[in-house]
């Protein structure tokens, strides 16, 4: 039985297309390892979404080619966006690379490594980078990995966006929504497999159905997802300001099982600094999106995304930008310098921000958010919140780690549980009496 490795890299998009990979592995016999160093196949699922994502990649294959020599790889193989954005450049770059896949080709893998293996085709790489049709993605199953308690639903791929800093739509091409029954059926897999708590990801789950002739949308496909038995909570990542509709506000405010929590980024809060972004919100649209979201879901947590250091960013611009930020709309907030992506619109405007400038921004903005944060989290204290179990800590095997419905996966905090037992996956009554940064602890009542 053949030995194969998956690597994955990025987010929680890739994540998904990884465990549809796994799926795809075992079905046809293959035996996964963890770890590559007895693998004979090692296939590693890449991230180019910006330049320190390339690079991470690039050092991994590197890293991974090296078992050809000390371990037991006889095929090494690279998928998703970092071939799909670079081409043949990637395996004339590292020759060690047997097999290239396209992010809407990873389907193609099983199929290629027996290939492969019977007739090598010694000092060339072979490529399978295809239209960027996810048609036949949409219905693979997942192998859902552990920890079971939760999982992420990618309900559309590609984006129609256009922002000028971003590759995605270069990378992963247009939105293609994922049909609203073969969402739900996965959903259903995933309940079956164990998993409590689904997280909706896409590049913007808001513009979900806009490409579908039946034209679902968002709210439809939370109502027929709320409806399938056992389901446990449904999370919503990455919505964008403009999209977000009344009835999903509604929808968030009566429905227990959707998490009062939502992350909306804005990128920025100053006019002309989201005009030259591309982007399609403007400051009195995302201050009314977000005063309608507090007004209708007085208890709900929100989480954000803002850039710093733009090209053209002025004094002013930035002063918006730390005002709006401290009136306290966000629960938590994501802060990143800007980054001039090669192959960017916004790589080539003039008047861009020196590194130092854009250093010194950023920290302004994490320390003030960080109050924020703390503040609100203080605020838990003595309240009983809802924790799905995960399992044993993994900073000590002597305490349970959970998430309340405001803690997303991988990016928010935890709750660790320092007295009482319950089994993971279980969704159990948490009393909190402390928190520490971005954690939360508590006893089970």
């Amino acid at each position: 039985m053949l030995k194969i490795a998956v690597i994955n890299l990025g987010c929680p998009k890739n994540e998904v297309d990884a465990e549809k990979l796994v799926y795809l592995l075992l079905k046809e016999n293959f035996q996964l390892l963890a770890e590559p160093d007895e693998a004979e196949v090692i296939i590693v699922n890449t991230c180019a979404f910006i330049q320190p994502a390339v690079e991470e990649a690039v050092e991994t294959i590197l890293y991974l080619a090296g078992f050809k020599e000390s371990g037991c790889c006889r095929l090494l193989v690279v998928t998703g966006c970092l071939p799909q954005r670079y081409g043949a450049a990637i395996g004339q770059e590292i020759p060690e690379i047997d097999l290239l896949f396209g992010t809407a080709d990873f389907h193609k893998i099983p199929t290629a490594i027996k290939s492969f293996l019977h007739n090598p085709v010694p000092d060339k790489t072979n490529y399978e980078i295809g239209p960027l049709n996810y048609s036949e993605l949409h219905a693979v199953p997942q192998q859902i990995s552990p920890p079971l308690a939760y999982s992420y639903l990618k309900i559309a791929e590609g984006c129609d966006n256009r922002c000028s800093y971003c590759m995605i739509p270069s990378i992963k091409g247009p939105q293609q929504s994922a049909p609203l029954e073969v969402l739900v059926a996965q959903a259903q897999q995933m309940i079956t497999a164990g998993v409590r708590e689904i997280n909706l990801v896409a590049q913007d789950i808001t513009a979900y159905g806009n490409d579908l002739v039946e034209k679902n949308q968002l709210s439809d496909l939370l109502k027929a997802l709320i409806e399938i038995p056992s389901m446990g909570r449904l999370r919503l990542l990455y919505a964008y300001p403009h999209r977000i509709s009344t009835e999903l506000v509604e929808l968030i405010a009566q429905e227990s099982k959707i998490c009062n929590y939502i992350d909306i980024p804005i990128q920025h809060i100053s006019d002309p600094i989201l005009t030259a972004m591309g982007r399609h919100d403007r400051a009195l649209d995302i201050r009314q999106t977000l005063e309608n979201i507090k007004n209708q879901v007085p208890d709900i947590y929100l989480r954000s995304t803002v850039i710093v250091g733009f090209p053209g960013e002025s004094e002013e611009d930035f002063k918006k930008l730390v005002d709006f930020i401290g009136e306290g709309f966000f629960d938590y907030l994501g802060a990143f310098a800007y980054w001039p992506e090669d192959g960017s619109r916004a790589a080539k405007f003039p008047r861009q921000i020196p590194q130092d400038l854009k250093e010194e921004r950023l920290q302004t903005i994490l320390d003030i958010q960080q109050g924020f944060t703390e503040k609100r989290l203080r605020a838990e204290i003595g309240r009983t919140r809802k924790v799905l179990i995960e399992g044993l800590s993994q900073e000590s095997d002597l305490l349970l780690q959970g998430r309340t419905a405001f803690q997303a996966p991988e990016i928010d905090g935890l709750t660790y549980i320092t007295e009482g037992d319950a089994e993971p996956g279980t969704i159990v009554d948490v009393e909190i009496h402390d928190c520490h940064e971005f954690d939360l602890f508590g006893r089970i009542k």
